[in-house]
């Protein structure tokens, strides 16, 4: 099908060509060096360009996104600066260990690494050969990371993301569950080859650093000791799911194809489903201090919770462009990353502010 034949842009399921046209050789390894091919090109509407992924830092907040575009807002993202970038290939992730050390990741398996806050990157890693995407990353610490993506995707560094492996992703099945919440698991036998291409969309981590990765066709994976191995959970249905939301460490919730929501309270081994009302996929999902949710996807989805998402309340954003993150500003202010850029919604009213 599609979806599996073209992996999806950070979970964009309707933006793969845009996507894959714009992801083109810009990083090209050799050794252990790079030779830059393309530098990012500062565009002055990048702020609107199709954006993917972000995260605040203090007050600042920085997004990435197409041919490279990497902007920074130190005004709570009023107003936005684009820095240069060496690569113009599609950035899909951002991720910030503190207020100055981050990493940026995206199609060519290019991984982008700063120091200073996301004013200055270096490109670290890159394997366009590969031809497989990175769709997400997320550290442990300012040494320890990973790199998930299509097809199976899974990068491993343990100096900072100055170098990266390839990881061997083979998880473990459930054999049986008891009422008692105890779960045995099998291997794989030895004889039987086994090969993860399922696109691996979105990892999550509990405050106590168990790991899980949301992945395509309904997988959903599970790591209890820091990812030496892995768990293949039960799947409650059988369409990709784009992220999970981690609530506590055994309660999660997990989203994706159609609007279709799940909710776990023992770890992902058993499921029950949450109504949503709408069908359009979901992409991000975050937890607000006072306990709200907030799930966000296509067609300009704003999901809101005030009961641990048992119920939600649609708020339609009215250019229905497609979000893929939502980033919080404060209590009542967010701000909506995607298709048409930046927009800020107000949780006392939640409409749409356009962001120049």
């Amino acid at each position: 099908m599609l979806e599996h034949a073209c992996p999806q842009n950070k979970r964009f399921f309707t933006l793969l060509g845009i996507a894959l046209l714009i992801s083109v050789n810009s990083i090209l390894p050799f050794g252990t060096g790079f030779s830059i091919a393309q530098e990012s090109e500062i565009a002055p509407l990048a702020a609107r360009s199709l954006l993917l992924d972000g995260q605040v830092l203090g007050q600042r907040v920085v997004v990435v996104g197409e041919r490279g575009h990497i902007l920074i807002s130190d005004d709570q993202g009023l107003s936005w600066v684009q820095q240069p970038v060496p690569t113009r290939t599609t950035l899909t992730s951002v991720f910030f260990i503190d207020d100055t050390i981050g990493w940026a990741a995206g199609h060519d398996s290019v991984i982008l690494k700063t120091q200073d806050g996301g004013q200055h990157w270096q490109a670290v890693y890159a394997d366009p050969d590969d031809q497989r995407p990175i769709l997400d990353l997320w550290f442990r610490n300012k040494q320890q990371g990973y790199a998930i993506g299509g097809y199976g995707l899974f990068l491993t560094t343990n100096d900072g993301g100055q170098s990266w492996n390839v990881f061997d992703f083979d998880p473990a099945t459930l054999r049986s569950y008891s009422p008692d919440h105890i779960a045995t698991w099998s291997e794989k036998p030895e004889e039987e080859t086994w090969e993860i291409d399922y696109h691996l969309n979105q990892l999550s981590a509990t405050a106590r650093g168990r790991l899980y990765i949301a992945a395509e066709a309904g997988h959903l994976y599970r790591s209890d000791d820091g990812s030496h191995s892995w768990l293949s959970l039960p799947s409650p249905y059988g369409g990709s799911f784009y992220g999970s939301l981690v609530l506590s460490e055994n309660r999660l919730l997990l989203f994706g194809l159609r609007g279709h929501l799940f909710s776990s309270e023992d770890a992902g081994v058993t499921w029950e489903e949450r109504q949503t009302g709408v069908a359009s996929t979901l992409n991000d999902g975050i937890r607000l201090k006072d306990g709200r949710i907030i799930l966000a996807g296509q067609d300009g989805t704003v999901l809101i919770s005030s009961d641990l998402g048992k119920s939600f309340q649609l708020y339609a954003q009215p250019d229905r462009s497609d979000i893929a993150k939502v980033l919080v500003l404060d209590q009542n202010t967010l701000l909506l990353i995607g298709e048409l850029g930046v927009s800020r919604i107000s949780l006392a009213s939640p409409s749409t502010e356009r962001l120049p």
